[in-house]
């Protein structure tokens, strides 16, 4: 599922499911954010919150 928000449309959104977590992606050129999404938060909020306080999410499923 992707989406654009208001404001943000250079950045291309999308929802995405890594293993049991569901992850939200934000996409502009070659700049690539990602956070964990709680089940009970907001999409959108979360959006502009982390175009606004970038932080990285990595998951790695390769054993260390």
């Amino acid at each position: 599922m992707s989406f654009t928000l208001p404001g943000l449309l250079s950045w291309q959104f999308r929802i995405v499911l890594i293993w049991q977590h569901v992850a939200l992606e934000a996409l502009s050129d070659s700049q690539r954010l990602s956070t964990i999404l709680d089940p009970t938060s907001s999409r959108i909020r979360r959006g502009y919150d982390l175009i606004q306080s970038p932080r990285c999410t990595l998951i790695n499923d390769c054993p260390a």
